[in-house]
């Protein structure tokens, strides 16, 4: 913020889709109350947070492992199953991209969910392929995979080991009709990755997880860092996953102003919204601006928001926004009318 000419708290960021209601009073207390304990080792492989996640969605605790964010699980999984050939669906997070490279696999496919025929792309693609990441909801662009055909595609597909990100499905009203956690504790290929980062608004701890058959689930916690998840954010998502209310209240709001963002922004000439599922919007410009140039004239307002074109399988003219709070997405919104009506 002060590099751009503000003072910190003027600057709303709305390339950064995590609850803005986030972190809870009870995470806060759970994360002052760790610090009492800093010079003692945490457990050394979050054992107890393991076991509330395994109680939580109801699969053993040997189906799960704990990680530092899911990053460090996503990176471990391709050096782990030694994959050579991959399937990216895209757009998507970049770090997928950056894992399988990490790993010295091959991106044999990329398949764009762009296109109406996407899930049966997809299907076709699979041939030859070790390994297909996926998210889901996807992020950028929102798309939900219809669950029975994605159970389906995964067991037609045996000899390929599929990774679901969900990292954005706490955000969704009925995330059991989405997920495919308890799937995963029941399938040699198939994992599912779990962030706590976005919906509890704890991106700085780094906590995350993963659920798998316990095959696999032993084959990455055995070539896992010991003590990878600290006692601060290991007592911070103990806290979190207890705090129910503290998720529903947030995604009631989120899900009203997504749905009254999409609306305001589809108005708006110039601009194509794509629906939301989660706490973010990707919308496309189709008035010659392009997305770095709106980006700029937004710093102006004081608003950040999120140039799309670093995701591949996405061109200059897309950006993503998040959903705030009501009163920061009403700033939103008034910039970027100002913005695109000069």
């Amino acid at each position: 913020a002060k590099r751009l000419g503000f003072e910190h708290g003027q600057l709303v960021d709305f390339s950064s889709n995590i609850n803005p209601f986030g972190p809870s009073e009870k995470v806060i207390a759970a994360i002052r109350q760790s610090i009492e304990r800093v010079a003692d080792y945490p457990e050394q492989r979050a054992e107890s947070f393991v076991e509330a996640v395994a109680q939580m969605i109801g699969v053993k605790e040997e189906n799960v492992v704990a990680g530092n964010g899911t990053i460090e699980l996503l990176y471990l999984i391709p050096q782990v199953f030694k994959v050579k050939s991959a399937l990216l669906v895209v757009p998507s997070f970049t770090e997928y991209e950056l894992a399988l490279r990490n790993a010295k696999s091959n991106i044999k496919r990329r398949v764009a969910l762009t296109s109406k025929k996407a899930v049966g792309i997809i299907k076709k693609g699979l041939k030859g392929i070790d390994i297909a990441i996926m998210g889901n909801p996807n992020n950028p662009c929102g798309y939900i995979f219809e669950k029975e055909e994605l159970i389906r595609i995964i067991d037609e597909n045996p000899g390929c080991l599929f990774v679901i990100d969900e990292a954005f499905i706490d955000f969704l009203r009925d995330k059991a009709a989405v997920s495919l956690v308890k799937e995963a504790a029941n399938r040699d290929n198939l994992i599912v990755l779990r962030s706590l980062t976005k919906i509890y608004s704890i991106a700085g701890l780094r906590i995350g997880y993963m659920v798998a058959s316990s095959t696999n689930a032993k084959r990455v916690s055995e070539a896992k860092y010991p003590w990878s998840v600290n006692s601060v954010a290991l007592a911070a998502g103990l806290s979190a996953l207890k705090d129910e209310r503290f998720v529903n209240d947030s995604v009631s709001v989120i899900e009203e102003e997504a749905k009254r963002l999409y609306n305001e922004i589809s108005k708006i000439e110039g601009l194509m919204a794509y629906k939301p599922s989660a706490n973010y919007i990707m919308v496309k410009l189709e008035n010659g601006i392009t997305a770095a140039q709106l980006q700029k004239e937004m710093l102006k307002y004081g608003i950040v928001i999120r140039d799309c074109s670093t995701f591949i399988g996405l061109n200059d003219y897309y950006f993503r926004i998040a959903v705030k709070k009501p009163q920061q997405n009403n700033k939103m919104l008034n910039a970027l009318k100002d913005v695109l009506s000069e």
